[in-house]
């Protein structure tokens, strides 16, 4: 039995450093349904969330990311645990698609899956191997074979966002008003700009896919698609070939800070959002200090990670490590009620068992549908 706490080892890299292990065999994430989460923050199982992209041609430049400003709906407070009931939320829908009776106990249901998340989840743990200052902390449990895992604040993030200043929330806020620019509800359609941006609403996508044999199941928010015409979002062939596209922010005419910071973070991050589920370009508004665009960017995702000192390879290596040695730490504990959480802080991944209801992730009416699926 593994002790309560520890630390799990993980290969970690420097920014610069060389990196000669192969690309970690990976099958391309498939889309395999749609969901949305309204203004209210309530699942919907439709593509009601969908947005087109409009352009290019683009909208008129410059663009006020400010505008209206002053009115925008923001995401509440709580909501990282609870963006993992909306994948939870999905399965329940889409139960008859996904779950199966487990060879390995009769009577029993289970997914066939090793990882159920959130992309952003599996966009940070990526990005870790790089980070020296920053925090991270994610909740795990094991249920029926398959690790659930959720992120978690720490009480030092909580206390920076509490802290946040109108202006830096506003700055958070120019990527959402952004999108609004770019996108319509429907196909060739123009986009509304003189609405309040209501940041609780989403349209996620939820996709499967294989990393060395980890199989992963995760959603993720998605921008908008690429059609002239109206997509048909319940056909699972529309649904595979959809063209996602990543839609950002950054500054205009990068001072030597921000150019640093850019290749050496954000374009990780970028790159490891967009290569989880497939997207191939990132449009990007450049934005003055002013929050005004004066120029909108594409980037190829293919070769974003050109002349940066970060590698995917060891960022997917990095991932593929952590999850398995997490599902082996799950597995040795052996305990439905456990849960694992790892808090990454200094280049370490330190972890400590949780038993008890309040660190629970999965809630009991999700529980309960996987050990009785036809009730």
């Amino acid at each position: 039995m593994p002790a309560d706490t520890g630390v799990i080892h993980l290969p970690w890299q420097r920014l610069g450093d060389p990196f000669d292990r192969q690309f970690p065999s990976m099958t391309r994430p498939e889309c395999i349904g749609v969901c949305s989460i309204n203004a209210r923050r309530d699942y919907v199982d439709d593509a009601s969330g969908a947005n087109y992209l409009v352009g290019p041609p683009w909208p008129p430049l410059p663009m006020d990311l400010s505008a209206g400003i002053a009115d925008v709906i923001r995401k509440a407070s709580d909501f990282a645990t609870k963006d993992l009931e909306f994948a939870l939320l999905y399965i329940q829908h889409h139960k008859e698609q996904l779950l199966r009776p487990r060879k390995s106990d009769p009577g029993g249901w289970g997914l066939d899956i090793d990882f159920v998340t959130l992309r952003g989840i599996l966009r940070q743990l990526m990005c870790m191997p790089y980070e020296r200052y920053r925090e991270f902390r994610i909740k795990a449990t094991l249920l029926n074979g398959s690790v659930y895992m959720a992120k978690e604040e720490t009480p030092e993030q909580q206390l920076e966002n509490e802290n946040m200043t109108e202006a830096q929330k506003d700055m958070c806020s120019w990527g959402f008003k952004f999108e609004q620019y770019v996108t319509s509800a429907q196909a060739q359609g123009k986009p509304v700009t003189n609405v309040p941006v209501n940041e609780a609403e989403e349209f996620m996508g939820v996709f499967r896919g294989k990393l060395a044999g980890i199989r992963l199941l995760y959603g993720a928010e998605m921008d908008c698609v690429v059609s002239q015409v109206p997509v048909d979002f319940k056909d699972p062939k529309v649904l595979d070939s959809l063209t996602f596209v990543e839609l950002k922010t950054t500054a205009h005419n990068m001072s030597s800070n921000q150019k640093r910071s850019f290749d050496n973070y954000k374009s990780a991050n970028w790159w490891s959002q967009s290569f989880l589920v497939g997207i191939k370009t990132i449009y990007a508004g450049l934005r003055d200090n002013r929050g005004m665009v004066q120029e909108i960017k594409e980037f190829d995702v293919r070769t974003l990670a050109r002349n940066k000192p970060w590698n995917p390879s060891a960022m997917t290596w990095f991932l593929e490590q952590f999850l398995r040695k997490l599902k082996e730490l799950l597995v040795a504990i052996d305990d439905p009620f456990a849960v694992v959480q790892v808090t990454f802080r200094n280049r370490q991944a330190h972890y400590e068992v949780l038993r008890g209801p309040e660190h629970q992730i999965l809630p009991d009416w999700y529980c309960n549908m996987i050990k009785f699926p036809n009730v």
